[in-house]
């Protein structure tokens, strides 16, 4: 799963992202920072396994923009689901290995292509 450290310094700084709204919690129509939508049950097994197998996970969400008012709803939805205080952020890093985004698409490296089929634009140009 790690990237033989080809960009990280060394493996135990390396970490997992995962986005929170859509990824991790179903996205509910934007209530504020304080709403936070039902976990997505997929997902909170999937980072309670890597929890347990010692990798670490970030949660990387647009909502850290503004850590005053998002964070704290954060780490109490965090709680709430079981899982611990994971750091929370809105920027990746050289030791992020992966990143678990309902709104990525992974292309190949250096050429511009996504990986698969090329995905319905969200936005129009």
């Amino acid at each position: 799963m790690t990237d033989s450290h080809q960009y990280g310094e060394e493996e135990s700084r390396q970490w997992i992202g995962v986005d929170l709204d859509g990824t991790l919690a179903v996205a509910d129509p934007w209530q504020g920072f304080n709403h936070i939508g039902k976990p997505v049950p997929t997902m909170l097994k999937r980072v309670n396994i890597w929890l347990e197998m010692g990798y670490r996970v970030k949660i990387v969400t647009a909502r850290a923009q503004n850590p005053e008012e998002a964070i704290p709803p954060i780490r109490n939805w965090l709680k709430k689901h079981g899982l611990p205080e994971l750091e929370i952020t809105n920027c990746k890093d050289m030791d992020m290995i992966e990143l678990w985004d309902d709104r990525c698409v992974q292309v190949i490296p250096n050429t511009g292509n996504p990986i698969g089929p090329n995905p319905e634009p969200y936005r129009r140009t």
